[in-house]
C-alpha cells in the first residue's frame, strides 16, 4: 500500500467509526475552560484507529494528537492528527465535523487527508500533485470581488474579531455580507478549496486545526498565509486563504488586527 493509500485510508476508517457514535456521545471531559476545548469518547476512539496504524506502518515516524500529545518526538517525519475537528458540533448532534490527518517532513506538509463522514467527503492533497475530492481534482474559486464573495471566519480574541468584521464591513458595498462559520476549520477550509465558499480567515487556531488544511487549500490554488502576509509555515496560529486576487484584499483587512 502507498503512502498516498494509507493516509486515506486511516482517515476515513476513523470517520466511519465515529459517524457510528453520532448522536449519541455527550461531551466527556474539557481539557480547559474553553467550550472548544472538549472532548468526546469519539475523539479518543478515533485517535485509538489511527495512531496504532501509523506506529505499526512507519514506527519511526513521530506524532502529534490533539488529545494524545507527542509520540516519538525527534523524526524528521512527524503525523499531525486531529481526531475529531469541530467536537463540539459533534458533541451536540451539529453534522459539521471532520477527522483530520496529515505528514509533514522537516516541518513542511507534504500529505493530508480529511474526512467528512456526514457526507462521505473525502478531501486529498499531495505537495506539488493538487486537491481532490473522492478522487476528483478541486480547484478554489476565481472569484475577484469582496462584495460578491462568500467567506468563512473562525474568531480569535473578542478584540481581533471586532477588528476584521468592522475593517470588512468597511470595503464591503451593499445591503449585506455573507460570513460564517460551521464550527469546524477543516469545513470551512476544505469548502473555500473546491470553491463552495471563497475565502477563509482563522484568527486563532492550533497546528492541528491548519497543518492539514494548509496543504489542502495550497494545492487547490489558494494563498494561505498569515495574517501579516508570511506564507504559512508550522508554528503559525492564525490563517489566510483564498485565491490570489481575493487574498491580496483579505491582507489589507488582517496586517493590523
Amino acid at each position: 500500500m502507498t503512502i498516498d493509500s494509507f493516509i486515506k485510508r486511516i482517515t476515513k476508517k476513523a470517520g466511519k467509526a465515529v459517524l457510528k457514535r453520532f448522536g449519541k456521545d455527550d461531551v466527556h471531559y474539557y481539557k480547559s475552560k474553553h467550550a472548544y476545548d472538549a472532548v468526546t469518547k469519539a475523539d479518543l476512539l478515533s485517535e485509538k484507529i489511527i495512531i496504532p496504524e501509523i506506529l505499526e506502518k512507519y514506527p519511526a515516524h513521530s506524532i502529534l494528537s490533539e488529545e494524545e500529545g507527542e509520540i516519538n518526538s525527534g523524526s524528521d517525519y512527524r503525523w499531525i492528527i486531529d481526531p475529531i475537528d469541530g467536537t463540539m458540533n459533534f458533541a451536540s448532534s451539529v453534522p459539521m465535523f471532520g477527522i483530520m490527518v496529515c505528514l509533514a517532513h522537516k516541518n513542511v506538509v507534504k500529505l493530508s487527508a480529511i474526512y467528512l463522514p456526514v457526507t462521505d467527503e473525502l478531501f486529498f492533497a499531495k505537495a506539488g500533485k493538487g486537491a481532490y475530492l473522492n478522487g476528483k481534482r478541486i480547484y478554489c474559486s476565481e472569484t475577484k470581488s469582496l462584495d460578491t464573495s462568500t467567506g468563512c471566519g473562525f474568531v480569535g480574541s473578542r478584540k481581533r474579531t471586532m477588528n476584521f468584521v468592522k475593517k470588512l464591513l468597511g470595503v464591503v458595498r451593499g445591503e449585506g455580507l455573507f460570513l460564517n462559520s460551521f464550527g469546524c476549520i477543516s469545513m470551512n477550509s476544505c469548502y473555500v478549496a473546491c470553491g463552495r465558499k471563497d475565502w477563509a480567515v482563522s484568527l486563532y487556531g492550533e497546528v492541528h486545526d491548519f497543518a492539514p488544511t494548509y496543504l489542502i487549500l495550497k494545492e487547490s490554488g489558494c494563498n494561505v498565509t498569515n495574517c501579516k502576509g508570511k506564507q504559512w509555515a508550522i508554528g503559525d496560529n492564525e490563517a489566510v486563504a483564498a485565491n490570489p486576487r481575493l487574498h491580496q484584499k483579505l491582507l489589507k483587512l488582517t496586517k493590523n488586527v
